[in-house]
């Protein structure tokens, strides 16, 4: 049996860049920190054979290129962000054959019910045209979607307003031949809520989830993978911010020593893995 997805995301680029004007810190450092998580990642992987097989890391060529190069002469899996950071509606970072040398591609697109067809339908053809050229590469496309919500739909949308409208922006897709190898989507607070997303990704064969952080602390995170638990489409993680963001700022302000910085990262890495373990059976994975 293929293993499931353990991804280590590190890609942030504009909310590094807020973090160091808030703070004080030259956005220089920013690749330093990049340089750190890949460290921690590797340090995480040495000493567990799961991480070998399944983990995987996601990082950006805007600040992390040296991390990239890191992580790939180390033999790792890892990938880049083909959208511009922060863009709406949805930028190219560059040239795919530029932007794109890892062993799998991430986009992001941001959604809600108020976002005009034109703006959807242009999103959908440059989706089209990122699939084509991920098929003709051989690497395998995972599509973030981050719904948001409009005034209005606040009440109750967490366990219904995002899983439905999720839900039916996947079948759009799919009616268009939209099929990325992973949805990458935030978690859902109960197994009735993540039953609305997973019954709209199995109406294709082949695809999977991976469940995004936000930011959100252990037991929210916990929280997510339980109501995951038993679904045909629950893949893996594709978690950053949760790992590694809290240990690096405290680094870049002299809080905390570089070794134990990537330490703690790494610790915090591998206590997703357990927490996903302990919820969810072991899905396939295809990025390797």
């Amino acid at each position: 049996m293929l293993e499931p997805v353990y991804m280590l995301a590190i890609d942030h680029r504009w909310q590094w860049e807020e973090w160091c004007d808030t703070n004080g810190v030259a956005r220089a450092r920013i690749p330093e920190i990049k340089g750190l998580a890949a460290d921690a990642f590797l340090a995480a992987r040495e000493r567990s054979e799961a991480i070998q097989r399944s983990g995987a890391l996601l990082v950006d060529l805007t600040y992390g290129r040296d991390a990239f190069e890191t992580g790939r002469r180390a033999g790792a899996v890892v990938g880049t962000p083909a959208e511009r950071a922060g863009a709406f509606p949805l930028e190219w970072t560059a040239a795919f054959d530029v932007a794109l040398p890892g062993n799998f591609v991430k986009v992001l697109v941001r959604h809600r019910s108020d976002v005009a067809a034109v703006i959807v339908d242009a999103q959908r053809k440059q989706l089209l045209e990122l699939q084509r050229w991920c098929i003709d590469h051989d690497k395998p496309l995972v599509l973030e979607v981050l719904i948001s919500p409009v005034a209005g739909e606040e009440h109750g949308f967490e366990t219904d307003g995002r899983p439905r409208l999720l839900a039916a922006y996947i079948r759009d897709a799919y009616s268009l031949d939209i099929v990325p190898a992973y949805w990458k989507i935030e978690g859902m607070p109960d197994r009735r809520s993540f039953a609305l997303v997973d019954d709209a990704i199995r109406e294709v064969d082949g695809p999977r989830q991976l469940i995004l952080g936000k930011g959100a602390g252990m037991d929210q995170v916990r929280g997510w993978f339980e109501a995951a638990a038993g679904a045909s489409t629950a893949a893996g993680f594709a978690i950053g911010r949760t790992v590694y963001f809290a240990a690096a700022s405290e680094w870049l302000l002299g809080r905390l020593e570089r070794r134990a910085a990537v330490d703690r990262i790494a610790a915090n890495y591998q206590a997703i893995i357990d927490l996903w373990r302990q919820a969810v059976t072991p899905q396939p994975s295809a990025l390797s």
